[in-house]
Parts: C-alpha cells; sequence; structure tokens
C-alpha cells in the first residue's frame, strides 16, 4: 500500500472501530511509537495504543469526521494533518463535541507503511 492508501486504512478502521484493521496500520507489537493525547498523556507502546483504542471502539455513541488540512509525502517518511470532528452523544450524559487537529506520521518499515506518531491537539474556541 501506498502512504494514502495506508492513511485511508487508518482513518476507516477509526470510523468502522476495527481494532485488528487499525493494528494493520502499526509498526508491529513490541515496536514504539509516540502517541500523545488531546489530554497531554505520552504513550510509547503499541500494545498501549491497542488498548486505548479497543476501549473507546467499545462504545457505539461516537462519530469522528477527518478533513485533510496537509499532507507531505517523500520516499520514506508521511505526514498529514487533519482536522478532526468528534461527537459523542452518551445516553447518561451531555453531547460531546470537540474539534482538533491530529497529525499522524508513518515511515516506511520493512517495506510497508506503519504509523509511528500521533498527536492530538485540542482546537481551543
Amino acid at each position: 500500500m501506498t502512504f494514502r492508501e495506508t492513511l485511508d486504512a487508518h482513518l476507516n478502521a477509526i470510523r468502522r472501530r476495527d481494532a485488528e484493521a487499525l493494528m494493520a496500520t502499526l509498526p508491529a507489537p513490541g515496536a514504539s511509537i509516540v502517541l500523545i493525547t488531546a489530554e497531554g498523556s505520552l504513550v510509547r507502546s503499541v500494545e498501549e495504543f491497542e488498548g486505548m483504542h479497543r476501549g473507546w471502539f467499545s462504545s457505539t455513541t461516537w462519530t469522528l469526521g477527518a478533513e485533510p488540512v496537509e499532507l507531505f509525502e517523500s520516499a520514506d517518511l508521511g505526514v498529514a494533518v487533519l482536522r478532526l470532528d468528534y461527537r459523542d452523544e452518551p445516553p447518561e450524559g451531555p453531547l460531546v463535541r470537540q474539534s482538533s487537529y491530529l497529525t499522524l506520521v508513518f515511515a516506511r518499515r520493512d517495506g510497508r507503511w506503519a504509523m509511528v506518531q500521533d498527536q492530538n491537539t485540542p482546537i481551543r474556541p
């Protein structure tokens, strides 16, 4: 797959809440990644990233829109900056709507593209 195909697969896996498809866009288990959450937490392992997303995917009340802001691609590095529109309508609480910028960095490793960095930055009103 190309960088852009891998990016699309990554985003579609999130929208479908498909943990296996999401994991296929990451480095192999045991490898390190960098995830900086919107709350400022730092995650360094593929396994922790997977656990966080499996927990999030168990909720069926949210939707996520993503629009490209900027894409950069070289032979072995791809960067996507996206504007996210996250909405959640939990039955036990108020409507949640958050906008943020998401930067995803993909690197070509072992002949395939893998997401190696993910940083989510909230947009403040």
